[in-house]
Order: C-alpha cells, then sequence, then structure tokens
C-alpha cells in the first residue's frame, strides 16, 4: 500500500527541486529582487560629482589669488594703523589709534618670545621690563635700544644680562616713530608700570638725531641718557 504523504505533490516549485534550472522568467525575477537591494558596504571612496569638483576648484583658485593679492607676504609688520587709506574721496584722516592697543599687538608679535608675556623676561639672557629703570626712566634710552639695537652686558635690578637686543628701527624692520613709541607707551605702562606715554615726535626726534649710527648700543654708550 503506498504512502499517502509520499504521492503529495512537492510544496517547493520547480526552481527549487534539485538538479533543475531557473527559466528565463524566474532569472529575470531573481535579478529584479537584487536590483531592489541596496549595494553591500565597501571600503574606500565613492566618486565625488563632477559638479563638487568644478566647485572645488574654483574656491581654491579664488583663495589662490585672494591670497596672493592681500596677504602681503604674511608680513605681521605690514598692517599700520596709521596709515591712512582714502576711500570715498574723503580727504579726512581717521582719528590717531589708541598706543596701548597698538603697543600690545607690536609687543605681541615682536617681543613677548624674549620678554614674555608677564614681562619679566628669561634670565640670564633677556632682562625684565617691569619695575626697572630701563623702561620707567628716562624715555630717550629705550627709544635709542629699540631704534638700533643692544649689546653686551647690562645690568637690570641688580641682576647681570648678556644677550642682543635686535634693532627695530630703519637697519631692521623699519618700525615708523608711531609704533616705536606705542610699544614703549604699552610697556611704561603695563605690568603696573607707570611712566609717562612716548610721543612719535620725540622718537622722530631721536631718529634723526641718531641717523648715522649703524651699530648696537651698549650700557656705557647709553648711561648718557638714563636720567
Amino acid at each position: 500500500m503506498s504512502d499517502p504523504q509520499s504521492e503529495r505533490a512537492d510544496p517547493r516549485p520547480a526552481s527549487e527541486g534539485p538538479g533543475r534550472e531557473l527559466s528565463d522568467a524566474q532569472l529575470q525575477s531573481v535579478h529584479a529582487q537584487l536590483l531592489r537591494e541596496k549595494p553591500e558596504p565597501r571600503e574606500g571612496f565613492s566618486p565625488i560629482p563632477i559638479f563638487l569638483l568644478f566647485i572645488f576648484s574654483g574656491l581654491i583658485f579664488f583663495g589662490g589669488v585672494y591670497m596672493a593679492e592681500f596677504s602681503a607676504g604674511f608680513n605681521a609688520l605690514v598692517f599700520d594703523e596709521t596709515v591712512h587709506l582714502a576711500r570715498g574721496g574723503s580727504a579726512e584722516p581717521p582719528p590717531p589709534p589708541d598706543p596701548l592697543v597698538l603697543g600690545k599687538r607690536l609687543y605681541i608679535q615682536n617681543c613677548v618670545a624674549c620678554h614674555q608675556l608677564s614681562g619679566m623676561g628669561l634670565a640670564p639672557v633677556f632682562p625684565p621690563l617691569v619695575k626697572t629703570d630701563w623702561v620707567v626712566g628716562s624715555e630717550q634710552r629705550p627709544i635709542r635700544v629699540l631704534l638700533h639695537g643692544l649689546a653686551g652686558e647690562i645690568e637690570v635690578n641688580g641682576v647681570t644680562y648678556n644677550g642682543v637686543m635686535p634693532a627695530f628701527g630703519p637697519t631692521s624692520v623699519n618700525w615708523s616713530d608711531a609704533q616705536i613709541a606705542a610699544v614703549l607707551t604699552y610697556i611704561r605702562q603695563e605690568w603696573g608700570n607707570e611712566a609717562p606715554l612716548v610721543l612719535p615726535e620725540t622718537v622722530t626726534e631721536v631718529r634723526a638725531a641718531t641717523a648715522g649710527r649703524t651699530a648696537a648700543w651698549t650700557q656705557a654708550e647709553l648711561e648718557p641718557y638714563a636720567q
């Protein structure tokens, strides 16, 4: 007697039976299902759309042109608040910059590496600028130091220092009289120092009086200007 279950039809479709091939319609159905599936993630980067490449290229080109035109060689000393660029036909010069603001900016850009943000310097090479006659005494001495530099041993607050102070006058970075006056005004009124401001006109007079000098000053040479 035959088993009724063995006579029952195989519920699997003919395409799933062993050794049976898929028909064209079934292959197309399988392919359609695969196309509907999202692609598996893969390593690497997807191609960038061509329009984004054009946009990025345009931005890079514009940035290059802008930097070449307005960077001024990335020189931190190029910007000068004392220079007036007339705009709109106006002949009136702008108000003079605050010497403390200008002086602080110049100090941070050019002096802080040696004399530190605190003004305390780095012994035994770079002297302090706080509570010393070199700073709060006569303005004649520090003006000469900034114009032509300082070399050799100097005594500051009872401590001997031996280093080199670079020139910021015509032999070096060529600071203007207003810039020298501003940075001296800043250090003479910062960190608890109390000394009068330095006028650009005073720097102009000293510059003219020492125009022929090319060597750095020594402490002995500056003694007459200490008072």
